[in-house]
Parts: C-alpha cells; structure tokens; sequence
C-alpha cells in the first residue's frame, strides 16, 4: 500500500452494541475496495478482522483489530472495536487511535446500551460520531422506527443522510437527501433510478436535516426560525462542518451482507469525515506544561501506542497512532515512560492478521512496530529532540475477581507467566497474589472476561488453569 499524507486519511473506529454487524460492515466496506479477496463470514469464521482463535470460536470480537483500504485516493483504517461489555478496553484502544467514530445499530434492535455507551466514549475523545443503520433488509427491519429512536435519544443533532424506500417488504432501493437522488441495487450492484414516492416522510427527513443544520451556527439557527430555505451549499457545508465539530450525527443505512448502500457510504464518507490532519493533540513536555503537536509530516516524530499484541510464536506487535513525523527504523525515538531509546528494526502495514513492510508510518497513520520489548500500551514514542507525552489510554476499572490455579500442581509459575504476558495486551486484566489466602487472584471486567483468559491461557501457553472462589481473609480485631 502506498503512502499517504494526512489529508487523505481517515482513522475510523467501528463500534456499537454486541451483535449488530459491526465486523460485517467492515468486511463489506473492506471486500469493495478490492482490500480483500473474498467476502468472509462471522459465521464461517473466515473474516478479516475476527482473526484470533477465540473470537473464531465464539462467533464474537473480543479484541480491536486495525484493517486499512483505499478508496478514492482516501486511505481509511479501519478499527473494529469489541461491542461486548467484557472487552469494553478495546474500544478504549479503538477511540484513543481514531478520528471519527462509526456507530453501528441494528436495523432490527435499534438503539442498545452499546449505542450509547459507543457515543460517551467517543464524546470522551472528542472525535465526530456518524451512524449506520445495518440490516435494513432483514424483514424484520425497522429503519424508520430506530432512526426516530435515534433522534429521541441523542436529539437534534442526528441528521438522515441515506435512507431506504421499502417496497413489498423490501429495501432495495435508497435515497441520498443530499444529492435527491435515488439508486436501486441488484446482486451488489447500483444503478439510477427514479425518486420513489415517499409521501410526507421525504419532507419530514428533510427537515431533520435543516434541523440539524440550523445546530450548527447562530446565523444558520436564525434563518432556520425565521422560516426561510437553506440553500443547497449551505447544507452540504452546514453538515460537513457540523459533523467536524461534533454538533451534526449523520445517519446512514444498508446491509452489509449484501453490500447493499456500502458504496454510497464510502463515497460520503470521504467528504463527511474529518481527515487525520485535522486532529491536533495537546501533549506534556518533561516541565508538565501543555504542547500543542500538530499533525504534520514535517514535525519532529511523536506517537502513540494504542494496543499490545503479545503472542509466544510471533512475539509482541506494537500498535502506533503516529501523531507528528515520521516513524522508522531511521528515525531515533525515546519511550517518554522509561527515558529510554527505541530501537525499531521495521515497521508494518497491519490488515487484520496479514502485515507487510512499509517504509514509515507518517503522521495521521495507523501502523505497527514488531518487539518492542520495553513498550506498553499508553506508552509515547518521540523525538529525543522534543519530548513530550501524548494522552495515553484510560480504561475503566476491573472489580470482578475470582481465584486462579493450574490443574497440575506445580504449574503456578507457569500460569502467571502466562497471565501476565496475556496482560501486557489487555491491561483490563490485572493479577495479584494474596499472601494471606495463598491464591492467585485475577480481576476482569466480567464473567465472560476471565473465561476468554483460561481459554488463551491454554491455547497460547498450553497450561491448564481453572478458575475458584476467592477465600477471605478474616482477621482478629479488639472488640471492647
């Protein structure tokens, strides 16, 4: 893949409730521009980004995952983030390394708590929200019902972009409120046609827009209130900056498992979204006073680690967000953590599980970096010529507990080797030896969580573990 300037890059991380497709919008946008060779299956655990073998097994994501495609000289990496609770570290990752956040929402469930829990994340990086409405073409699809849904939860702000006519059931034809325009699509494919009648429900969806238009400024809300029309320019700005600025949530639809409307998406997107040169950081230099790093080629090199890959074959991979410059084998840098300098041998392109050599990751870009031995997740890279710490990764805080052992004794060592080579890519996972109790304690975010780790303990490590109840330790106090 070649290389590209910030301005034509967009990192968007992929999030929402548990099960609406957020894995198969990928895919499908992945598989349309020519990223990928075969359009893979949640199901038939052949997909680009559900690539570990528990997530392969479980049907589920469970780690964020970085694939990148091309479209229309626009690189956008995509960063699929986990939807279940248990994982909810990896939209943490997911959001620190992205620029936009894509919320995905059944078609059929509508708004969950992942919705919102997807949007308070988002709103805590301070990056552009847009929606997808997947699944429109499930006969039990109601576009209609959760886009009202939408709007009653997250107000205003939420503004129809592409909206499906429903015909016999159906949802073969979609409408673009921006270009008043419909397409028809067959087998994947698109082509013109006329605009269905929609009745009152295509005024309705275009007010919302004027509504959502008329948030973004004092001057677009006065003409808005004084009933006068918005020209078409005045829209398509209105929008395009409100969506930079956070005050406008476009809504899109479609079904990735049929591609249907994945096309027009990609195109919007590319207007819609903000580029990666637009999101400049605050740092900290070694005074603590702020740094203002700009998203700029030219600047000294600065980036962030936003995931750990530890794996006992392949060894650790490194996720980087570069912010500023260029990172290489080339290019001298320090771990702000430890003071110490990095040596980087080289540097990759990552899709999924598949990486390939590239010259640099510039500014605005997602790469990896292979045995960083020293390097955690959080941990900022820079120039020894301006120091300074980006924003690292804040994860919420794990409280449920349960005990650890191997099933053959005398594999304790073994097992908290292996849990803690395990922590250095989730550092949800915490683990504490109680010397009073003589147990192992592990700490997760659920159930499921703790779960997943016995499993990756022995399908990585090959120990055997099991999981018990935590003794408490009771002490003797004075009573009186």
């Amino acid at each position: 893949m070649k290389q590209y300037d910030a301005k034509n890059i967009l990192n968007i991380a992929l999030a929402g409730h548990a099960g609406c497709g957020k894995t198969s919008l990928a895919e499908s946008m992945l598989y349309l521009a020519k990223a990928s060779d075969r359009f893979g299956s949640v199901n038939d655990g052949n997909t680009v980004l559900d690539y570990d073998a528990e997530e392969i097994k479980r049907h589920v994501s469970l780690m964020t995952a970085v694939a990148p495609l091309e479209w229309k000289n626009t690189k956008i990496n995509i960063i699929d983030t986990p939807g279940l609770f248990d994982f909810e570290g990896g939209v943490s990752e997911g959001m620190r390394a992205a620029d936009s956040a894509l919320i995905v929402v059944s078609g059929k469930d509508g708004v969950g708590v992942g919705t919102e829990k997807a949007v308070k994340a988002a709103n805590k990086q301070n990056i552009a929200k847009i929606f997808f409405v997947n699944g429109v073409c499930d006969e039990n699809a109601r576009f209609y019902r959760v886009f009202e849904d939408l709007k009653s939860t997250f107000g205003p702000a939420v503004c129809p972009v592409v909206v499906p006519f429903i015909e016999d059931g159906k949802a073969e034809v979609y409408v673009n409120l921006f270009e008043y325009r419909a397409y028809r699509y067959e087998k994947g494919h698109a082509t013109p046609c006329d605009m269905p009648d929609m009745g009152d429900r295509l005024e309705g969806l275009r007010e919302a827009i004027k509504e959502a238009v008329a948030e973004t400024s004092e001057e677009m809300l006065d003409k808005f209130l004084e009933g006068e029309e918005f020209t078409p320019e005045e829209i398509a700005v209105g929008v395009s900056q409100g969506v930079k600025d956070g005050s406008i949530c476009p809504v899109f639809c479609g079904d990735a498992h049929n591609t249907f409307a994945i096309d027009m998406f990609l195109n919007s997107l590319i207007w819609l979204a903000p580029k990666a040169d637009t999101h400049d950081e605050v740092g900290v230099d070694p005074n603590g006073d702020p740094v203002e790093i700009s998203v700029s080629a030219d600047g000294a090199a600065a980036a962030v680690v936003f995931k750990t890959v530890s794996d006992p074959f392949v060894g650790k991979l490194s996720y980087i967000k570069a912010v500023s410059g260029k990172i290489s084998s080339d290019v001298p840098v320090i771990n702000m953590r430890t003071g110490e300098p990095v040596r980087i041998t080289k540097v990759l392109t990552v899709r999924g599980k598949k990486q390939e050599d590239s010259q640099y990751i510039g500014a605005g870009d997602i790469g990896a970096i292979p045995k960083l031995n020293d390097v955690k997740t959080g941990d900022t890279l820079c120039s020894p010529l301006r120091k300074v710490t980006l924003e690292g990764i804040s994860y919420n805080v794990s409280s449920y507990s349960r005990a650890i052992k191997p099933k053959t004794k005398g594999d304790e060592d073994k097992v908290a080797q292996a849990v803690k080579k395990i922590m250095e890519e989730d550092p949800t996972i915490k683990y504490f030896h109680n010397h009073e109790t003589h147990q192992m304690l592990v700490y997760g975010m659920g159930e499921q969580h703790l779960d997943v780790l016995i499993a990756k303990i022995k399908s990585k490590y090959n120990v055997d573990a099991e999981l018990g109840v935590p003794k408490v330790a009771y002490r003797e106090t004075i009573r009186k």
